[in-house]
């Protein structure tokens, strides 16, 4: 459904359509509201680019392209702690046409793969805004666990909002793969 490949720099037009858009980023904590410039984005861009070629970074950011090469938004492993093999996961799906259509989890079930099998890492988290039903959604879909809330974590139009942590260890990752052998969920 989906086909990741890495970030590129050429991908800055693409981007440039969805981050200074509310409707699309306004759910991430780090989204202001203040418009990103396009020079920014780029300097952005460049530094996610280094990283990924370097085998020890700290971050991997993938663009997502349908099954007819269409650009559809990115997916990410941030923060990649590699002593203790964890990472943060973000997505984007840029186009509001394309919310809902299942490319978001076609995306991160292809973004778990890589963290797990080809990063090595142990645990993957996410963090997002309490009232983000879409996410909450998608993190229960792909079996992650709830570690906490951080209350009103985040000020955003002038209200504090609640943030929700929620993970996937690889074990539980791996269980879902083989579902004969998972732990039923109550």
């Amino acid at each position: 459904m989906v086909r990741l490949r890495p970030l590129s720099e050429t991908d800055l037009d693409h981007v440039m359509t969805w981050v200074n858009d509310p409707a699309v980023v306004g759910n991430f904590g780090w989204f202001t509201g203040k418009p990103i410039t396009r020079e920014a984005e780029a300097a952005y861009l460049a530094k996610l680019c280094a990283q990924h070629r370097d085998p020890n970074g700290s971050e991997r950011v993938y663009s997502i392209d349908s099954e007819d090469g269409r650009y559809l938004g990115q997916v990410g492993l941030h923060q990649i702690h590699r002593p203790s093999r964890v990472g943060r996961l973000s997505i984007i799906i840029a186009s509001k046409a394309d919310h809902g259509r299942g490319h978001g989890t076609a995306a991160l079930r292809a973004l778990l793969a890589e963290a797990f099998d080809q990063e090595k890492l142990h645990k993957v988290w996410m963090m997002f805004y309490r009232t983000n039903a879409r996410t909450r959604r998608l993190a229960d879909k792909l079996g992650f666990i709830d570690e906490g809330v951080l209350r009103e974590e985040y000020l955003y139009q002038g209200d504090y909002h609640d943030m929700v942590r929620t993970a996937l260890l690889e074990r539980e990752y791996r269980a879902q793969a083989a579902p004969e052998k998972a732990t039923p969920r109550f």
